[in-house]
């Protein structure tokens, strides 16, 4: 009865399959997305809606650099409910698509799926599903990126002349914002600091994002990581509004072009890049099923520093980063990933 609710379910919304990046069908070849005798069919569900300056935009580039590099059209759609993320999907299964890339978390609802559309392929950008052979889990290692970001953080404001103590200010209390911020927290406190965490309770209000990094600059701080969608705008609203030497980090791709002159460094998961090359490998028939690991080692997460205002960044606080970095992927150093995890390695940290 579940199935057929759903199924009755997306007949409300299968022109929606219509929107999105399939506006680049017409740049590819003459067969309008054929590669040989093949016409593919690939698609996106977004985590969330498109022009977020984060993750869905990064996943759209992705299919847009796709398209411009095969001529293959990729259709993406957008999110508002949790349920559409499984609407959307089995609107593309009795499409006969044969790939569709699912943004978000999405776990708990993809067995069913995965088994009445055997011929799909779908590749998950967060959660893992594992066992079926239609079906890749990419696992982007990004408690790396946040460690990091967070031991970054602090040796760039002593080197400002300002505290030992940075902000973080995510969107929503959800599984991938706490993990990131444990290791920002952990990364914050192995450089002999400290990183104070709020959130602004969505990912859209930049009002209230932009008060909350006041607080924070105001009481001194002089760097405050952004991780919270397009709220993240209400961050860099705030620190271009104060005196020089104060900065922000972003987060996604980079965001650099939000705020030029202030977001001096980000703490990046090459979405863009990576899923545009996951899009290839599959046409070509060489993406795996099962879990595929992306991270530090393969230059697929990490700190990417400001075009416009990175060399700013001395050459001490470059080689510490690099041998950070360097232990992390050695194992050396293994970031926590819960909230049980991160008060044993603070209280290690500061024994």
């Amino acid at each position: 009865m579940k199935r057929l609710l759903a199924l009755v379910l997306t007949m409300g919304i299968a022109f929606s399959l219509l929107a999105g990046c399939t506006q680049n069908a017409n740049n590819g070849d003459e067969n309008g997305g054929n590669t040989g005798n093949k016409e593919w069919k690939i698609g996106l569900i977004a985590a969330g809606t498109f022009g977020d300056n984060g993750l869905n935009d990064a996943l759209k580039k992705a299919a847009e650099t796709f398209t411009e590099n095969t001529g293959i059209p990729v259709t993406c759609v957008e999110v508002n409910e949790f349920n559409d993320h499984e609407i959307h999907a089995r609107n593309f299964g009795n499409e006969g698509y044969d790939m569709v890339i699912m943004g978000g978390t999405v776990s708990e609802i993809m067995s069913p799926i995965l088994e009445d559309y055997p011929d799909t392929h779908f590749v998950l950008n967060k959660g893992t599903v594992d066992g079926y052979d239609n079906c890749t889990s990419i696992q982007f290692e990004e408690p790396a990126a946040g460690f990091i970001g967070g031991a970054f953080a602090v040796m760039m404001s002593e080197y400002l002349g300002g505290p030992s103590e940075v902000g973080w200010i995510g969107g929503q209390r959800i599984a991938d914002l706490e993990l990131c911020r444990y290791c920002f927290e952990a990364g914050a406190a192995y450089a002999g600091g400290k990183a104070t965490a709020a959130y602004v309770g969505d990912f859209t209000d930049i009002a209230k994002a932009k008060e909350l990094a006041m607080q924070m600059y105001n009481g001194g701080m002089m760097i405050v990581q952004a991780f919270a969608g397009g709220a993240a705008n209400g961050v860099y609203q705030a620190v271009e509004g104060l005196e020089e030497g104060k900065y922000a980090m972003g987060a996604a791709t980079g965001q650099f072009e939000l705020s030029p002159d202030r977001i001096i460094a980000s703490h990046i998961i090459k979405t863009d890049e990576y899923f545009a090359t996951v899009c290839q490998q599959f046409i070509e028939g060489q993406l795996p099923s099962g879990i595929v690991k992306a991270g530090l080692a393969d230059g697929a997460t990490g700190i990417r520093l400001s075009p416009n205002i990175g060399d700013l960044v001395p050459q001490e606080i470059l080689d510490a980063m690099e041998e950070i970095e360097q232990k992390l992927i050695s194992g050396e150093i293994v970031p926590p990933t819960t909230e049980e995890e991160l008060a044993n390695y603070l209280a290690e940290i500061n024994a």
